[in-house]
């Protein structure tokens, strides 16, 4: 009798210990698969190649007794077996709070015309490592770093954040960021708009950052219209974009954005980088994807003091791509 009791105390017990312990997992993927044919200046881009990039995306949530919604997540690459995104997430009444490496507000929040087209082409990373001009109008100083993050609730449309990233305790480049969005009806259209800014200290200037966009989404038709800045030591860039995709009734998207940035600080004045994408987005079964992206780019050194160290660069890259989700 003993013998049984004291095995149905254990079994209760590992009960109560893996009840507390359950939470809802959730495990997804992507798999994007895609041939490149460009016709540029750089030998980088200029002919046929193909990539691969695979992600393994893993959540866990558990709610408590208290109401609270605790979130772990995950995001793996499969392709060099990195983290991409390691986060843990606590929400409630209060609003959010985020821990981890992960994106912070100027990210989240911020509006671009840029992410209508999901696989945008352009001057390659060589071309980037001889200047720091923007190629897309999205966040410029967010990172997957180690930070925290606060959220508002929504109050009435207004949503409101801020993150806080440290660079670690033998550094003074932490960052900073605020971001506010504001989501309204007008006319049967669905508007949003949003600003972010960030800064990063530096020991002689800082690195300071804003976003300004607005969505409008009407009748299956999403505009995108905004700007982007970016003033630290020898950079004052500029860049501006405007692009609109529509949801066909077969499923099929269609999207265009065009961008265009400036710089013009001494050093690299006159710089500049503009880029038009068009892409075509075919639903060929649940879950699974094809889409044609075509992009045009054309980057000037300018004649600011630093432009004997960079090389001009034009030309147009088509893509194919297969992407399944799971």
């Amino acid at each position: 009798m003993r013998k049984y009791l004291l095995s149905t105390s254990a079994l209760a017990g590992a009960v109560l210990l893996s009840t507390a312990a359950i939470a809802d997992v959730s495990i997804g993927g992507t798999v994007e698969w895609e041939m490149i044919s460009g016709d540029t200046d750089n030998a980088a881009t200029d002919g046929t190649s193909m990539t691969t990039a695979n992600e393994i995306n893993i959540d866990f949530t558990n709610k408590t007794d208290s109401g609270l919604t605790i979130t772990f997540n995950a995001d793996l690459d499969a392709d060099s077996g990195g983290v991409d995104d390691n986060s843990m997430s606590i929400s409630g009444g209060f609003g959010s709070i985020t821990v981890g490496t992960t994106d912070g507000v100027e990210d989240q929040m911020a509006i671009s015309a840029d992410a209508l087209v999901s696989e945008e082409h352009g001057m390659s990373s060589t071309l980037d490592l001889q200047n720091t001009i923007m190629t897309a109008t999205g966040s410029q100083l967010d990172g997957n770093v180690n930070g925290i993050t606060y959220m508002l609730p929504s109050m009435g449309g207004l949503t409101a954040g801020a993150s806080y990233k440290d660079s670690g305790a033998d550094t003074s480049t932490d960052t900073t960021a605020f971001g506010l969005t504001y989501a309204m009806e007008a006319s049967g259209a669905g508007i949003t708009l949003a600003y972010t800014t960030a800064t990063t200290e530096a020991a002689t200037q800082d690195s300071d950052a804003t976003t300004i966009g607005v969505e409008v989404v009407m009748n299956g038709i999403t505009f995108v219209a905004n700007q982007a800045t970016l003033e630290e030591v020898g950079e004052d860039q500029t860049g501006n974009s405007f692009g609109a995709s529509y949801t066909l009734p077969s499923g099929i998207t269609l999207a265009a954005t065009t961008m265009k940035a400036e710089d013009d600080a001494a050093t690299d004045l006159g710089e500049e980088y503009t880029a038009n994408h068009y892409e075509l987005t075919y639903p060929v079964a649940s879950g699974l994807s094809a889409l044609i992206t075509v992009t045009d780019y054309d980057y000037k050194v300018g004649t600011g003091s630093t432009a004997g160290t960079k090389t001009a660069d034009s030309g147009t890259i088509s893509s194919f791509m297969l992407k399944a989700s799971f």
